[in-house]
């Protein structure tokens, strides 16, 4: 076995390599180096075709020696985490130096050259924002500033009462305690109408001007007694007491008609001309807050304490739901005050809600029978105090109180908070932690303005310092009067216009004349 076969042959054992003086320079970098450089390496082919990318581009990369356009990749290659540390330490993290991108490039999966088409033409078919003169926008929008202040010592602290009105006739009226002044408008003079004797919870909670007799005004008061006076002999025309001493809720006239919301539940007519009641509506289970008859009186909307909202045929004198019709129990999740009607759409009603609800709700009564949703909902999460439908432009002002922060869901989550009360520490503790947290928004004590139907947001301004209690439409229903029991002060705003009348062109056939 001495011939030795040339292609068999033991492999001799490897040497490690060892660097010796003047071999060469070492491979002193890091492995994270050496991985950044090998990355970079991997992009140096796209310099190569960069004539044939400008020719078939068009585009001009506009990198420079010193600040180069940074690659779509997820590694970046400009910083690093020491340079972004430093960047922070001296505030130059929002610096073009460090964020730098080509103007120029398309997002990958975009074509530039169908978006630009695309803007050009919505921008011509986009319509301009004409804001019209009658709209709050260019009102209340132009000056956001009350144009009257007036004080009001002794105005009452619940935010469920009507402490003011203002009559057809251009007088502002406010309940001071156990007193009424009004003062007229026109000429700026302040009167005092009555002062009612100081009995226990004998206070003045809610007033009333009747639009068909502005001379006359319906006063309520804690203890369930209601009076009717004129403004013009300062001589009381009527009295009234209700069973039980039940405190005086919401106000509303029709013509002659007076109804009256009381403290057990009970809905109570009557007639200016007759010395007793004429009619008694027994369905609500708790305080009525809140009473508004339709512009042509054959609707009565009212709201309770519970949150319910029930629709009255008054031509019928019955509940819808009694007619096998919807829109008699309108249930909500919060005390309701603010209703209101829309003039130049008599099917509309809108309801606010106060703490926890915060929302304004637009029903159709017109609708089928079932259980329908508000055809609109604006939740504010603010206690809404009142609201008026503008009878020149589609626009619903709306007054408001405290703000809060939803917790644990949406304001559905704690519907009834006595409910919670009664089941244990546990449930108490757990109902504690899932209602809202008040905080300060832009709604806060605010007067705001929503269109219709867009529900967009016109205008909002901080009407007062502290929740406004309640607000009152002018005569001509270009202004607003809002009071707020924690300042004892009223603020008159201007917050729409009067349409003006088009002329009216001749025609031809006006010079023609039928023989």
């Amino acid at each position: 076995m001495n011939n030795k076969n040339p292609n068999c042959q033991t492999p001799l054992p490897t040497r490690k390599r060892q660097w010796a003086p003047g071999s060469g320079t070492p491979n002193v970098y890091s492995a994270a180096k050496r991985r950044r450089m090998s990355l970079a390496d991997e992009h140096d082919d796209d310099f190569e075709g960069f004539e044939a990318e400008i020719s078939h581009g068009g585009k001009v990369d506009v990198s420079d020696r010193f600040i180069s356009a940074r690659k779509d990749r997820a590694i970046p290659l400009q910083t690093t985490p020491r340079t972004q540390r430093i960047a922070k330490f001296f505030g130059l993290a929002d610096d073009r130096v460090l964020k730098y991108t080509d103007t120029n490039s398309d997002k990958p999966g975009t074509n530039s050259y169908l978006n630009r088409h695309r803007f050009n033409f919505y921008q011509l078919l986009k319509k301009p924002h004409v804001v019209l003169p009658t709209s709050a926008e260019a009102q209340l929008g132009a000056r956001k500033q009350f144009i009257l202040a007036l004080d009001g010592p002794g105005i009452p602290p619940d935010l469920f009462a009507y402490p003011i009105s203002w009559s057809t006739r251009n007088a502002i009226a406010v309940a001071c305690g156990l007193d009424v002044y009004y003062q007229d408008l026109t000429t700026r003079k302040i009167s005092h109408l009555f002062k009612l004797p100081n009995r226990p919870r004998g206070k003045l909670v809610s007033i009333e001007w009747s639009p068909h007799r502005p001379n006359v005004i319906a006063a309520g008061t804690m203890n369930g007694e209601m009076q009717l006076w004129d403004a013009n002999t300062t001589s009381r025309l009527g009295i009234w007491q209700e069973d039980g001493e039940a405190d005086v809720g919401g106000l509303n006239w029709y013509e002659d008609v007076l109804a009256v919301g009381m403290g057990d539940g009970a809905i109570t007519l009557h007639d200016s001309r007759s010395p007793s009641r004429i009619g008694r509506i027994d369905t609500h289970k708790d305080k009525v807050h809140g009473l508004r008859w339709r512009h042509d009186g054959n609707y009565l909307a009212s709201s309770d304490q519970a949150g319910v909202v029930q629709v009255w045929d008054a031509r019928a004198g019955k509940a819808l739901s009694v007619s096998k019709r919807w829109g008699s129990k309108m249930k909500h999740h919060a005390p309701i005050k603010a209703l209101a009607w829309c003039p130049w759409k008599p099917e509309l009603l809108a309801t606010g809600t106060m703490y926890p609800d915060g929302k304004i709700r637009i029903w159709n009564i017109n609708n089928t029978i079932g259980a329908v949703p508000p055809t609109h909902i604006i939740p504010v999460n603010t206690s809404v105090t009142s609201l008026l439908w503008s009878p020149h432009c589609k626009e619903l002002l709306s007054t408001h109180g405290m703000s809060w922060l939803p917790r644990g869901g949406a304001s559905e989550s704690c519907p009834n908070l006595g409910a919670g009360m009664e089941a244990g520490p546990s449930t108490r503790r757990r109902s504690n932690r899932d209602r809202p947290v008040p905080i300060k928004s832009p709604m806060t004590n605010s007067l705001t303005v929503h269109s219709y139907p867009s529900l967009r947001r016109v205008v909002s301004v901080a009407a007062h310092t502290g929740p406004v209690g309640h607000s009152c439409l002018s005569p001509d229903g270009t202004m607003v009067f809002t009071i707020c029991p924690a300042e004892e002060a009223m603020k008159m705003w201007r917050v729409w216009a009067v349409p003006e009348k088009a002329e009216r062109k001749e025609s031809v056939f006006d010079k023609c004349t039928i023989r």
